[in-house]
């Protein structure tokens, strides 16, 4: 009975534990980076990257990490309408949208 419970503790070490959340979490991520890679050859505006990151973000589990993703996320949503509203210049959007992507990597680390 104790080979099973074995193989089975050893397998969560060599497999790694992730819970739903971490998997959530990774989708979107993965979800996200094709979308942005959309926004930037300008096949999705970035509001509607923004707006759609929202709307998937408040779809995931609660968890310090998506309420920070959430928080800077409507904030390169404010910038990106202001952007396609013609009130910042391209300059001023990226300089504004990697200050904000900084800020959001920061911290999640």
């Amino acid at each position: 009975m104790a080979w099973p419970l074995a193989t089975t503790a050893l397998l969560a070490a060599l497999t790694g534990c992730t819970s739903p959340r971490d998997g959530s979490l990774e989708e979107f991520a993965r979800w996200h980076d094709g979308a942005r890679a959309q926004a930037q050859a300008g096949a999705l505006s970035w509001s509607e990257l923004y707006k759609q990151s929202f709307d998937r973000l408040t779809a995931l589990p609660p968890s310090l990490q998506q309420d920070t993703r959430l928080e800077n996320t409507v904030l390169l949503l404010s910038t990106a309408r202001k952007y396609e509203a013609n009130e910042i210049d391209a300059q001023e959007f990226a300089l504004e949208r990697e200050h904000i992507e900084t800020q959001l990597q920061a911290r999640l680390r």
